[in-house]
């Protein structure tokens, strides 16, 4: 691991500044500018700064390794793409770490670090530009550190720390090899540091429409609560998985005792986030249709990529901007027959039956829980297709599919408007109609009758059956200015109440989760009278069961286990949870029993291991 840190730092180190004094560097053409000449002029000072921001990760791009976004799509359920196998190895679980992804974000993002700590020591020489503007662009250069370390943490837990001076480009190889810091220590500079931005004065409060992408006051707040939900959560407190990762000298790096106090930081810094957002305008974006929110129409414009109405600026708190022409031709399918040819794509980015199966039906329910949901293995037969023309029951006049022209299954059907907005399932109509007012009717199928099938469009098409649809443009209208949103409000919104959840909290998480449902079009989540809640494992942290807290849940079954913490149990804390078989509480802790637990029967569910 050494040797490895060793390669990475000594690769940092050589892309420090501008200018190219050292037999690494091969000739770049142009003109060169030393660190000197470099902060002598403002233009240029600017132009540093805005190369240490080149390397904040492209979300939306899992082709192009060099935009850095791939490894956290591929990674995930999200997707992968049928030309480039450059990721495969994410998907099909080979991935090690001596694969070239898991070097390429170390040594690119301590390259990010490097620069900026470069630009925070040089930026004062540039007195061309105002002393306010060079506080701005140095806070800035702080909080892009803090974000690139940050970053490193997520993928690599435990890293080195290299301070505030840049490694020199002579630097020893004794020089280059760093111990790892704890985690613990990580997160505290991390936090010190955007604390540190946050305090200067110097950032805009928010960046908004004119500075899209750049490093603002509420950025800063919104990654320094992510930090610490990071921080709190198993991966980081308490992980005995992870006992035996130390340096040399034997230091141990993860927390191996879990502290719960961390839950209660996470949840202040959303509070504290959150409180700032509300009074800068923050918001959920929402579309209205006739007067009534439209949740398809919603979504949508929520998880646009293009620059053209803005409707979800005000979601938005950090994001990548850069100009990209080629998003909506890597998820559109290639439909051939068709006269309109600029809508046709290349139709390779795709996802997984998994990531579609975890869209909830129309009701909020997941598959699994859904009765009317036709879920089946292997080949379908006639009974599993659907037939008739199905229309967003929000908008009428929105057309999801006519089964009557393409077979359509019956598990595309009745789902929540989010999965119209993020899949593209063979029958589904795209996006464009064309300019030729051709129905643009997506047909997977292997056969003659197919638009965009294997017989059609040969290894353009979706390996797993399904595209992603999120984020393609609707007509070439929409603008080529693409952004990548790396924090947007919704993201807040359920760390949040992840983070009050484990702190017991569980009414006012179930109020920041409801907005995204809201949002959504689905059913709200509720503890009282609720139909919806078949299952639920409630937090660690958790010390007693309010007052009705699942009064009426009367999908609650099986055997509810309680957390080890647990003390009190309040008046008809189960009552009307008919199908609930047993409460089972761990030792015997409980020192609080309110009455009628589980109803007027008087029958006690609840037993002790």
């Amino acid at each position: 691991m050494k040797n490895r840190i060793k390669q990475y730092l000594l690769a940092a180190s050589m892309c420090v500044g501008l200018t190219a004094c050292s037999d690494f560097f091969e000739p770049i053409p142009g003109v060169q500018f030393g660190l000197d000449e470099t902060f002598a002029s403002k233009q240029r000072t600017e132009e540093y700064l805005n190369n240490v921001y080149s390397y904040v990760r492209e979300v939306t791009d899992a082709i192009h390794p060099n935009t850095y976004g791939g490894i956290f799509t591929e990674a995930s359920l999200d997707g992968a793409n049928r030309w480039n196998k450059t990721y495969a190895e994410w998907t099909n679980g080979s991935f090690n770490s001596a694969s070239a992804q898991a070097s390429e974000y170390f040594s690119k993002y301590y390259q990010a670090i490097a620069k900026a700590s470069t630009f925070i020591q040089n930026v004062d020489k540039c007195t061309e530009a105002a002393a306010s503007t060079r506080g701005k662009w140095k806070s800035e250069a702080r909080a892009l550190r803090a974000y690139y370390y940050f970053e490193l943490l997520r993928l690599y837990g435990p890293i080195p720390l290299i301070g505030e001076d840049p490694i020199p480009l002579d630097a020893s190889l004794e020089e280059l090899i760093k111990e790892r810091n704890s985690v613990d220590e990580c997160v505290n500079f991390i936090a010190t540091e955007l604390q540190s931005a946050i305090d200067s004065g110097d950032l805009l409060q928010r960046a908004g429409k004119a500075n899209l992408g750049r490093m603002d006051v509420a950025t800063c707040m919104a990654l320094k609560a992510k930090l610490y939900l990071y921080w709190a959560s198993p991966l980081f407190n308490g992980n005995t998985d992870q006992a035996s990762v130390k340096n040399k000298d034997g230091k141990q790096l993860f927390p191996q005792t879990e502290d719960n106090s961390k839950w209660a930081q996470a949840r202040d810094a959303y509070k504290r986030f959150m409180t700032f957002a509300t009074g800068q305008g923050y918001k959920l974006t929402e579309v209205y249709t006739n007067g009534k929110l439209d949740p398809y129409a919603s979504c949508r414009a929520a998880g646009e990529f293009f620059t053209t109405t803005w409707e979800a600026v005000d979601e938005l708190i950090f994001v990548k901007l850069r100009d990209l022409y080629d998003y909506t031709y890597w998820v559109c399918p290639k439909f051939t027959d068709f006269q309109d040819t600029d809508v046709t794509g290349g139709g390779g980015y795709y996802t997984t039956q998994e990531t579609v199966d975890l869209f909830f039906t129309k009701d909020g329910l997941t598959i699994e829980e859904d009765p009317g949901y036709d879920k089946f293995e292997g080949i379908p037969s006639a009974n599993n297709f659907t037939s008739g023309r199905y229309y967003d029951p929000n908008n009428p006049s929105r057309l999801y599919f006519d089964a009557d022209k393409s077979k359509v299954l019956k598990q595309w059907k009745d789902r929540e408007p989010r999965f119209y907005v993020n899949i593209t399932y063979s029958g589904s109509i795209w996006l464009n109609e064309g300019k030729y007012n051709e129905e643009m009717r997506t047909d997977f199928t292997n056969g003659a009758n197919g638009t965009c099938g294997k017989s059609k469009a040969s290894g353009d098409c979706p390996d797993s059956g399904y595209l992603i649809r999120r984020g393609a443009k609707a007509s070439n209208n929409n603008g080529s200015k693409h952004f990548s949103p790396v924090l947007r409000l919704a993201d807040m919104y359920l760390g949040y109440a992840e983070a009050l959840c484990m702190c017991s909290d569980l009414d006012n998480a179930l109020t920041y989760l409801n907005k995204i449902r809201v949002r959504a079009g689905i059913p709200e989540y509720t503890f009282t009278q609720k139909k919806y809640l078949l299952r639920i494992q409630l937090p660690k942290g958790l010390k007693s069961i309010g007052q009705r807290a699942f009064s009426g849940c009367g999908r609650l079954c099986g055997t509810l286990e309680l957390p080890a913490g647990v003390t009190a149990i309040e008046y008809g804390a189960f009552m009307g949870c008919d199908n609930l078989r047993y409460v089972v509480a761990t030792g015997n802790k409980i020192t609080t029993l309110g009455d009628s637990l589980f109803g007027e029967d008087g029958r006690n569910k609840l037993i002790y291991k």
